[in-house]
């Protein structure tokens, strides 16, 4: 019933690990070959893939987990899925309620197990009997599908897993997107015809929506620089005149911002980083899209806050704009391009740059690229060219090491027809290294960039600035070659950093795991590596 209730749902695909209370559900899945089942090595990465799964193609995949250690292994992973909006369908299973919660010393006996997960999940339901796994599975589905993208959570206990029934497969969840408080698109529409330097601003709900055409229209019709958050990379095209990119904490960039009249902001909650902690000086006047009501006005006040998906949204401001009868307003063109050479030129030319440099052009521009906080993906945090929606990825919310790799892997599953790479510090992958075994027994041709620095770099920076010694941030790193030969993988290790271009493109026909090890010593990009306008 479970199966066949994730089929009729659309969800075809499952990373997950047996435990003896879900070896049922195993058993079915041999009379179910539309099922594809990846075989993970730890839980977490069951949910890491399903999240680059979605976060690739925007559809849904599923991570099974036991009970116990097995279900609790995933919370940093759904962590950082809830952070990130990103859907994952999680089932685990539960004790049978006659001896849970009772202290009794039950296998893998938990006080609250749901409760843990309530922080993490954007929807969650317990099931107890058999009969209700088709409604759980399609309300689960229903809420990704039409709220904001959050990881959802279907608990069933032991004995429903276990059970007989004749049941039947609910129907496909609807879609049901939210429409606009069509008063509020009104005044939002009279807002930005009047203004006359207008911004925008490109979260990753744009991305998620599908909306990059409308946002490129808007910006277009209104001449509005447009500025990214990280998970906005690739929601606007990088070579347009009016791509400031992901600049936002650059003083080039503020000037531009304090020129402006009016913000429009879409699928972006101005979090920590491209605010500067918030430091950031926004227009006073702010217009606001968001699919998530309690986002609108969270960080920086809303003038006007629209509660829609990201296409829906533009598309409705688009229509009142017209009905206006808006004519648009001159490109900003000359500004923009004022800011960015400004920028470029404080910025100068580093080891950093130029492999980033090399990178971007051996990886095609479809290539789904994931990167862990490792000390290079700062660099390419504003220096990384994204020229598509979904092909750029970090755990900017919950800042994960381990992500990458797994993340990588389920990108790889759910859009074969393009290269994934993973971008990560040789302490990072140590969280998931277990996982290259998953790609290597499932010929998963994922290529994994490993910069190795013997340590947790960024912390290393941090140490040097902050207190002129260190402390547990130097460590050995393995051989980072041999072991992927170990598993299974093509290991190689690049020691001229103007090798790196070449031996990524050499990678990318590979039919098996690429393990490429890259000896650095780069350097993080505050404290006097980047930019200064002094």
């Amino acid at each position: 019933m479970l199966v066949e209730s994730l089929l009729a749902q659309g969800v075809d695909t499952l990373f997950g690990i047996p435990g003896v209370d879900t070896l049922a559900i195993y058993d079915a899945f041999l009379d179910y070959p539309d099922m594809r089942v990846i075989n993970v090595r730890h839980e977490q990465a069951a949910v890491f893939m399903a999240d680059g799964y979605y976060r690739s193609s925007g559809r849904i995949a599923a991570a099974l987990t036991s009970g116990g250690p097995g279900a609790l292994n995933t919370v940093t992973a759904m962590s950082t899925a809830f952070t990130d909006s990103s859907a994952v369908l999680h089932v685990m299973n539960e004790n049978p309620p006659g001896v849970r919660r009772k202290a009794q010393g039950y296998f893998h006996d938990l006080s609250d197990q749901f409760g843990i997960f309530r922080p993490v999940t954007g929807f969650g339901t317990q099931v107890m009997l058999a009969a209700e796994i088709p409604a759980a599975i399609e309300r689960a589905v229903y809420a990704m599908r039409n709220r904001r993208p959050r990881p959802a959570v279907v608990e069933i206990a032991s004995e429903a897993i276990a059970e007989q029934t004749s049941a039947p497969a609910a129907a496909p969840a609807r879609i049901e997107h939210r429409m606009p408080d069509r008063d509020a698109v009104r005044r939002a529409a009279s807002i930005v015809a009047a203004a006359e330097r207008p911004v925008i601003w490109s979260g990753g709900g744009v991305i998620a929506a599908e909306a990059a055409t409308s946002l490129r229209r808007l910006a277009e019709w209104t001449g509005a620089p447009v500025l990214t958050s990280q998970a906005g990379k690739g929601s606007f095209p990088p070579e347009h005149p009016l791509y400031l990119g992901n600049w936002s904490n650059e003083q080039p960039v503020r000037d531009l911002l304090a020129r402006s009249d009016v913000l429009v902001a879409v699928g972006t909650r101005f979090s920590y980083f491209p605010t500067g902690a918030w430091s950031l000086r926004l227009p006073e006047t702010i217009v606001q899209i968001d699919i998530d009501p309690e986002e609108l006005g969270r960080n920086y006040r809303a003038t006007i806050g629209i509660a829609a998906d990201a296409a829906i949204g533009l598309d409705a401001l688009g229509e009142a704009l017209a009905e206006l009868g808006y004519g648009g307003r001159p490109s900003r063109a000359d500004e923009v391009a004022g800011a960015l050479a400004r920028i470029a030129a404080a910025v100068g030319s580093s080891d950093e740059l130029a492999v980033l440099d090399q990178m971007r052009s051996a990886i095609p521009a479809s290539a789904r690229v994931f990167n862990d906080p490792t000390t290079i993906a700062f660099w390419a945090r504003s220096s990384w060219m994204a020229q598509e929606p979904r092909t750029w990825f970090v755990p900017s919310g919950f800042g994960t090491l381990g992500f990458a790799l797994p993340a990588a892997i389920g990108a790889k599953v759910a859009t074969p027809e393009h290269a994934s790479v993973a971008v990560i510090g040789d302490a990072g992958v140590m969280f998931t290294i277990q996982d290259l075994m998953t790609a290597v027994e499932h010929r998963i041709p994922v290529i994994v960039m490993i910069f190795n620095d013997e340590g947790y770099g960024v912390e290393r920076r941090h140490q040097d600035h902050l207190y002129g010694r260190r402390s547990g941030v130097d460590m050995m790193a393995p051989d980072f070659v041999a072991l992927a030969k170990a598993f299974g993988a093509a290991g190689v290790r690049v020691d001229d950093l103007a090798d790196v271009g070449k031996t990524v493109e050499s990678a990318l026909d590979a039919t098996e795991p690429v393990v490429i090890e890259i000896p650095n010593r780069f350097r993080h990009p505050g404290y006097g590596a980047w930019a200064s306008y002094e």
